[in-house]
């Protein structure tokens, strides 16, 4: 569009040049036609859209991080985390500071990658095991695609490691979250504070956008009328025109993200009851067992189980019956404290109290 309005705008420059005009006349002076200006103003289009193209990764990753919030979230140590993960004839063992989880070999969907990263799906979690290449030798590189590839999505060909456990006088249980549980879930990562900074800016962003729209349909109509008049007697009018009506869009503009914001609130809600439909229809049967004691909390499924160590979480929400304790790298436990009978979950929730004193109320 950019290109044809260019086109347009050039044979606008010669219709208005003088003597008789006719789509015969312009094909018999295109051999003399100065082709330098229209060749760059094309170029210079060109140029901006491979340049927006260019850096959409790099805009795509502002908008992530955006909505993720700043390194360590709520004023917690950001410094990097050391993680060891090891691949044997079991699966996959991760180790990290107050967490240690495993995955058998039947639950590894495969390898995936890209110039930078390995990406390893599983079906325990939705967001794959993310690798960089450049914290791996070649050497190593070579051996996850080779165990990847002989094992994933196959009988493990050794045991399982011991589940890890959690004391004597744990708290243990089976959950699998319903939909309306899953709601304050999506709620939660859609009403960060990041992310409404996110929306706030994207909304200044259209209001300027679209008020800017009018002075530049002006200007468009300017450059393309064959029988425009020089820019030295244009440039008064086109000013008052602009102050005269510019404040109209403005306004226009203003109305309508005020209202996409008042009723952005149902909006997110009703999202959020879909999305938590959507996610239970595609949730793997079966349940998870999960165990809170003085030492951390355990959950397995499937072959598959995780040590969560108390100093790993960042407090506690409560939206109902339904326990959120936020951990590090941004993700979430939830704990349905229905789950639990009446003795269990007074224990299960003075553990939770006891090593994660700073509540939060949703």
């Amino acid at each position: 569009m950019l290109w044809f309005l260019a086109l347009l705008g050039a044979v606008s420059a010669w219709a208005t040049s003088g003597g008789r005009r006719s789509l015969s006349a312009l094909w018999r002076d295109l051999p003399g036609f100065d082709w330098l200006p229209l060749a760059a103003g094309l170029g210079l289009i060109a140029l901006a859209l491979l340049t927006n193209h260019a850096l959409h990764p790099w805009f795509a990753r502002r908008r992530v991080r955006a909505l993720m919030g700043p390194p360590g979230g709520d004023g917690h140590d950001p410094g990097p985390v050391p993680v060891r993960y090891r691949l044997d004839g079991a699966g996959l063992t991760q180790t990290a500071p107050d967490l240690v989880s495993f995955v058998p070999w039947p639950r590894i969907g495969g390898l995936a990658e890209d110039r930078y990263h390995l990406f390893l799906t599983t079906q325990i979690g939705e967001v794959p095991i993310v690798l960089p290449k450049a914290s791996l030798s070649a050497e190593t590189l070579a051996g996850i695609r080779r165990w990847v590839e002989a094992c994933a999505d196959r009988p493990a060909p050794a045991p399982p490691p011991a589940e890890p456990e959690t004391g004597p006088d744990s708290v243990r249980a089976t959950m699998r979250l319903t939909a309306q549980e899953r709601v304050p879930l999506i709620l939660r990562s859609l009403e960060n504070p990041w992310a409404r900074r996110a929306r706030l800016t994207g909304a200044a962003a259209w209001l300027l956008g679209l008020s800017l729209l009018y002075p530049a349909l002006l200007l468009m109509l300017w450059a393309v009328d064959p029988y425009r008049v020089p820019l030295s007697d244009t440039l008064p009018l086109f000013a008052e025109m602009i102050a005269s009506d510019f404040w109209k869009p403005a306004a226009f503009t203003a109305v309508v993200i005020a209202g996409v914001f008042a009723v952005h609130a149902y909006a997110r809600r009703w999202f959020a009851g879909d999305l938590a439909r959507r996610l239970e229809a595609e949730a793997p049967p079966g349940e998870a067992e999960i165990a809170i004691g003085e030492t951390g909390i355990v959950t397995a499924k499937d072959g598959a189980h995780a040590h969560l160590g108390w100093p790993l979480f960042r407090g506690r929400a409560q939206a109902g019956d339904l326990m959120i304790l936020p951990m590090r790298w941004d993700e979430v436990l939830p704990v349905p404290l229905r789950i639990f009978e009446p003795e269990a979950r007074a224990r299960a929730e003075a553990l939770i109290e006891r090593h994660l004193p700073e509540a939060r109320a949703r």
